[in-house]
């Protein structure tokens, strides 16, 4: 009996050529012969196209699921976390200290602000600004002049009495950094007044660009913040994204001499830095201005030191002294000894060589040894270096008491320090101001309520005397006491413009307001009296016949028609005109 080649094709006893041949033979036994074998039946075509549209719907969805970022090398969308999806900070090239990671560079923080302590002029801008900034800190009231305010979002809203009390409390806790008033107590909690605070701010942001501000909430955080604290930049450290001891919240710590001493959530810290950058090797930290001057400042400081060692360690001699003569060796010593007693200064500043010589033929010629110091040593190189430090620090060297690098006029040189302060805000002070106002409004007064600002006044304070000027062409007498705090004038001049150019318009108003070209019984104010006991003058309204009509006595016809000209003269002028007879 022969075998048929599907029993041999699958046959593990059969020899391999033979199960090959045989599955060769059944392979050709199921191939298509014609056209028409190639197309399905109607029975399976539903199923065919179930398929296929299933497999259109796969295609658009995996469409629409794909990221909008390249996956790589993000934790956050590993992690599936929401947020910034891209890099933030490369872990990979920065210095991680197990929990949190430096500031990338040899330049600390610790180095900024030893350079800040030792450099004046460093020291001098720093504190000019944070005089500056002082000024406003303090509740604004009068409405204009530097200082701050809480104020409406929407500036259309009606601003109603709890909204009143509402920006009042929190003015009050911005003026005390907290709900404590007392400054003793204050001092027990390690409170700062406003003016304190924001002093300490500002120098830890242009010295290191670190400013750090704790926030302290009540017991029960739904009642919202209690107290704020600056906190000394310079031992601030972020975390990195896994956060602290694996709790994401942590972003920032203290480390004092290394060793971590606090950690801040969130919610208990505000870090934010003036200069921010994108690049992923900083990762939140700022551009400090001192890391922009390192070789500035060493030139300058180099430039201070040659001054000061040719002051006190100069050694090198003014001239030689030449002795013409026979003298012995005790008199020269002796006279060597006189000499050195009497002009040798400190650290042999004044030591003069002498010289000895038998006649006068025999001398020695005296070569200077440099350049004899003009003043001050590389004075307009010191002034350059003081100017580029004045420019990234967005200040005028005349506001420090330094010489301008450039040989115009100053725009600074006015006598006036609300003139200075108009001309410097908008390089350095205004954006300082402006950094400091969004922290307050975002983090602290928002916290309150988001329908609350906070905003500085006095930064865009008009010229006083132009202010004045401006009021005078469109104010009234009482509306200009008002401003200023008086009470009003009862009489009539009270309502008179200031303008003198208005003046004359408002007296010819008034007078027509007084004058009646009728009834003179409403002239007077007596509407009711009898008008028999009143003088005649006439009707504006009557022709001139019955204006000549009135009995002022007869002086005659020529009389008549000249003193009829002079009233119809006084009439078109609104004044009464009254006829003498002689």
């Amino acid at each position: 009996m022969s075998d048929t080649p599907s029993q041999v094709a699958f046959n593990d006893i059969a020899p391999y050529d033979e199960r090959y041949d045989a599955q060769s033979e059944l392979q050709k036994s199921h191939l298509p012969t014609a056209l028409s074998d190639l197309i399905p039946s109607p029975a399976i075509q539903p199923v065919i196209d179930y398929i296929l549209e299933n497999l259109q719907e796969q295609e658009m969805m995996k469409a629409l699921h794909k990221p909008n970022v390249i996956p790589f090398p993000s934790k956050a969308i590993k992690e599936k976390r929401p947020g910034m999806q891209s890099v933030y900070l490369d872990d990979m090239q920065v210095s991680v200290m197990g929990h949190y990671y430096d500031k990338p560079g040899v330049f600390s923080f610790d180095s900024m602000r030893a350079m800040v302590e030792q450099t004046p002029i460093l020291n001098s801008v720093i504190m000019t600004r944070i005089r500056q900034v002082q000024r406003f800190c303090r509740i604004q009231e009068s409405g204009r002049g530097p200082g701050f305010e809480i104020k409406i979002k929407d500036r259309e809203a009606e601003v109603t009495d709890a909204n009143r009390q509402s920006i009042q409390l929190m003015q009050n806790f911005m003026l005390n950094c907290g709900w404590e008033a007392k400054p003793r107590q204050r001092m027990r909690l390690k409170r700062d007044d406003f003016s304190s605070f924001v002093a300490k701010l500002v120098r830890d942001s242009l010295t290191m660009d670190s400013m750090a501000i704790e926030t302290e909430y009540k017991r029960d955080k739904s009642l919202g913040l209690d107290g704020l604290y600056a906190v000394d930049g310079s031992t601030i450290r972020l975390c990195t994204e896994d956060g602290y001891e694996g709790d994401d919240e942590i972003y920032a710590l203290q480390v004092v001499q290394g060793r971590i001493r606090t950690a801040y959530t969130y919610d208990d810290l505000i870090y934010v830095p003036r200069n921010p950058r994108t690049d992923v090797l900083t990762g939140g930290y700022g551009l400090a201005e001192t890391e922009l001057l390192i070789r500035v400042v060493t030139g300058f400081l180099n430039a201070m030191t040659y001054n000061l060692k040719y002051f006190d360690s100069n050694a090198i001699p003014k001239g030689l002294l030449h002795l013409s003569g026979n003298y012995s060796e005790k008199d020269l010593a002796a006279f060597k000894r006189y000499w050195n007693a009497m002009v040798k200064g400190i650290n042999n500043a004044w030591t003069l060589p002498v010289m000895v010589s038998k006649d006068q033929e025999s001398r020695a010629a005296f070569e200077r040894f440099g350049v004899e110091v003009n003043e001050m040593m590389f004075s307009k190189w010191m002034t350059f270096l003081a100017s580029i430090i004045c420019a990234i620090y967005g200040i005028s060297p005349d506001e420090i008491n330094f010489e301008s690098f450039s040989a115009s006029r100053s725009s600074l040189s006015g006598s006036d320090t609300e003139e200075k302060l108009a001309n410097s805000k908008d390089s350095g002070l205004r954006p300082l101001l402006t950094y400091l106002e969004n922290i307050f409004s975002d983090f602290i007064i928002q916290d309150f309520s988001e329908q609350y600002l906070f905003r500085w006044t006095g930064l865009d304070e008009e010229d006083e005397e132009k202010r004045h000027e401006l009021r005078k062409t469109v104010l009234k007498v009482n509306e200009l006491r008002a401003q200023e705090g008086y009470d009003p004038v009862e009489e009539s001049w009270g309502e008179a413009p200031v303008n003198p150019a208005l003046l004359g318009a408002w007296q010819a108003e008034q007078q027509q307001k007084n004058q009646d070209y009728g009834d003179p019984n409403e002239q007077n104010g007596n509407p009711g009296d009898d008008d028999e006991n009143q003088p005649d003058f006439g009707d504006a309204g009557e022709n001139q016949d019955n204006q000549q009509d009135a009995d002022y006595g007869d002086a005659g016809d020529d009389e008549s028609d000249e003193s009829t000209d002079e009233e119809t003269l006084g009439k078109s002028f609104g004044l009464p005109v009254y006829t003498i007879e002689v």
